[in-house]
């Protein structure tokens, strides 16, 4: 692997990417904000604030501890426009020739289990995934948003998801209203001729949610919805009868009124254009069951937007479905864009696995929103900056923790080497042995 030891250049270069967030702060709260990337960044294992202080911000900063907790709880961090700063960086890191290739939004919620009453909004909440062995769980729910933009990269089109923001949820907010909020920010980034696919679990195509689909031209959703839900055939042609036509055809039933013909890994899948309560104009249902015999194994998907709609060339459909022909793929093409909804969960297991996500010891709910999300503008960072840099192009196949690990590594050497210098130079003219230490250095690294 090539190092990232520049002489001095990585931090220069960190500092060049993460400009961009420091124009509506104050010139000391940037400088801070700054220090404390560095720090999520080149520390592997963060604990708590005070150990990114200890082992980090105090060796280059005359700021004190209660200083980085006022700057996170004070609540004067802009989040909206860090957000809005994450979303421009990474779209311009699309070429031009991918742009109409679809874009996707992504939105779930996440919990993580804290150990103490003092936190803000602590809660005892529903865990459907029993992760301790208990139907419930004592911590804090987020509901976070993730951007899948299309890069270019070994020679094939390929998606990169990132965290662009996450909001603590409290005991009396409701999640559907501030996964709208979170959705309504983001899309103000966007060309407003850019279609934007929202891409959700079956409990979110409800309430706010459901109501910003329609209200905003710019956004559909391809979504898993309750099997239960009611659909409808599409409206009957006029029968020249006198009376008020029918808006809706008759009820549908997804175990019978759905032809199961095509075939998709362990599943067959059906599709058919239909009515639903949930929106005002027809929608695409996709059924899939892996035994058709077990009504239990039935699931089933909707999309706002139509097949023939989905700007994928036939090429594209070819060489990521190749097991079918073009016809098919065109029909199922909403139901494999839906799988593109599991890298928000590959997200939240990295964040919470290599990236100290739940290790926050601050009491208030704004500081608790800020940490969580400077790690996510960190964990955007590595993944953006080698399509955005070409010096650190060689890293873009890297996974987050192998970029994080090898920025960390050039970050705590270049601050070393900077106080070797500054500790030298503030005693003696000592150039020979700074040459003869740079020396020894370029050997190391040449093995």
């Amino acid at each position: 692997m090539k190092p990232l030891y520049q002489n001095g250049q990585t931090i220069k270069s960190l500092k060049t990417y993460f400009s961009p967030y420091f124009v509506e702060l104050t010139q000391p709260t940037a400088t801070k904000v700054f220090l404390l990337f560095l720090a999520i960044l080149s520390i592997q294992g963060i604990q708590s604030i005070r150990f990114l202080y200890h082992w980090f911000l105090k060796k280059v900063s005359n700021s004190s501890l209660n200083s980085y907790y006022f700057l996170l709880s004070s609540g004067k961090i802009p989040l909206t426009a860090l957000t809005q700063t994450t979303i421009q960086i990474a779209l311009s890191c699309v070429p031009e020739n991918l742009h109409q290739y679809p874009f996707f939004l992504i939105i779930d919620d996440t919990l993580q289990p804290k150990y103490g009453t003092h936190f803000d909004d602590y809660q005892l909440m529903f865990d459907h995934a029993a992760h301790n062995g208990s139907n419930y769980l004592k911590g804090h729910c987020f509901v976070g948003l993730v951007l899948s933009i299309p890069l270019w990269y070994q020679g094939k089109v390929r998606y990169l998801s990132i965290p662009i923001r996450y909001q603590l949820r409290s005991e009396k907010e409701n999640k559907l209203e501030l996964a709208a909020e979170m959705i309504d920010q983001a899309l103000q980034v966007f060309p407003s001729e850019k279609k934007i696919i929202l891409l959700c679990d079956s409990w979110y195509p409800k309430g706010a949610v459901r109501k910003a689909v329609p209200e905003n031209p710019q956004l559909e959703l391809i979504s898993n919805v309750r099997v239960d839900t009611k659909l409808y055939d599409l409206p009957p042609k006029p029968t020249g009868k006198r009376g008020r036509p029918a808006k809706k055809g008759h009820v549908l039933t997804i175990q019978t009124d759905f032809e199961l013909n095509n075939h998709t890994g362990d599943y067959v899948v059906g599709t058919r254009k239909v009515l639903t309560n949930l929106f005002p104009e027809p929608v695409y249902a996709m059924v899939t069951a892996s035994n058709p015999e077990n009504p239990s194994s039935y699931r089933l998907f909707i999309s706002t937007l139509m097949p023939e709609d989905i700007l994928m060339d036939e090429d594209e459909l070819e060489k990521d479905f190749p097991e079918k022909n073009n016809q098919d793929n065109r029909d199922l093409l909403p139901y494999h864009l839906y799988g593109f909804r599991w890298s928000i969960e590959v997200i939240f297991y990295e964040q919470k696995t290599f990236w100290s996500f739940g290790n926050y010891m601050v009491r208030s709910k704004a500081g608790i929103e800020n940490y969580i999300n400077f790690t996510a503008i960190v964990y955007s960072c590595v993944q953006l900056i080698p399509f955005q840099q070409t010096q650190y192009a060689h890293l873009q196949s890297e996974s987050a923790q192998v970029k994080k690990q090898l920025f960390g590594m050039a970050i705590q050497e270049e601050l070393f080497f900077y106080t070797f210098v500054s500790a030298l130079e503030n005693r003696i003219n000592s150039l020979a042995i700074i040459k003869a230490f740079e020396q020894w250095h370029k050997k190391k690294r040449s093995f």
